[in-house]
């Protein structure tokens, strides 16, 4: 049963399995082309660069003409001696999922003109399809591998958020705790300073605002501390909401990655 599926801004028609590579049709520039295609659990730019490391392993260089990948003088399989020319386009094969790609290739002979009109060397549409078969395991593998990396990147700066968090708890604590401890001397500096102005009540005048301006400095001073208190303590208390997010970030982080290095050895 065929059924259409959608690649770029045109369409393959397309039967087979959803895991292996297929012959289709694809209507890419003027006139549509034969070609092959197969479905990668991966987002282009991560299936464009196993394409790369896959034929760059083999000696093979890339160019990009007319919106294609071309890779020339490319041998398909052992029997294949003179090589073709290969055009690839990858486009997602669902928009509504990031990590689903097809990727399709146009062969055609050796320096073939595209200009016009349909190049697609139809005799080498088959083995095309079975090299992208055999491609298929080198670009889970590279893909996977670049999405392990991403996530063990992704892991570490999760991690090092929570570390600045825990060091930033730890200064909000040793700040509050030297405030507490300026304040409490502060009420034993008033006490000290009111039983001085109590003794001087009745001597001199200069004496008796010395005594009454220092007062009024601690009483200042106090309420300057006690908000400080609170100022700190709001921001330690929304240290630990952030840490408590930050955590489920953190083991989101390391679920994803274990998630991917099963998928790797599967």
């Amino acid at each position: 049963m065929k059924k259409l599926c959608f690649l770029g801004a045109g369409m393959f028609y397309i039967s087979g399995l959803f895991a292996q590579a297929y012959v289709g049709q694809l209507d890419k520039g003027k006139s549509p082309q034969a070609a092959a295609a197969i479905r990668l659990s991966f987002n282009s730019d991560q299936v464009e660069s196993g394409l790369k490391a896959y034929l760059g392993g083999k000696g093979y260089n890339s160019t990009s003409t007319h919106g294609y990948i071309l890779y020339r003088g490319v041998q398909l399989d052992s029997t294949d001696k003179e090589g073709s020319d290969l055009y690839f386009v990858t486009s997602p094969a669902d928009r509504k999922v990031k990590d689903l790609t097809i990727l399709s290739v146009v062969p055609a002979k050796k320096n073939q003109d595209i200009g016009s009109g349909s190049f697609v060397d139809s005799s080498r549409l088959d083995v095309a399809r079975v090299f992208l078969d055999n491609l298929a395991p080198y670009v889970q593998a590279y893909g996977t591998g670049v999405q392990i990396g991403d996530r063990q990147e992704a892991l570490k700066k999760a991690q090092k958020k929570m570390n600045d968090l825990l060091n930033d708890q730890e200064d909000l604590n040793k700040r509050l705790r030297g405030l507490q401890t300026d304040l409490d001397q502060n009420k034993v500096d008033q006490a000290k300073a009111a039983s001085d102005l109590q003794q001087n009540i009745n001597g001199d005048d200069d004496i008796k605002k010395r005594s009454q301006k220092r007062v009024n400095k601690l009483i200042d001073d106090q309420g300057s501390l006690e908000k400080k208190i609170r100022r700190t303590q709001t921001n330690l208390d929304d240290n630990k909401a952030d840490q408590q997010k930050q955590q489920v970030v953190v083991e989101q982080q390391q679920q994803g990655l274990e998630a991917m290095k099963a998928k790797q050895n599967n």
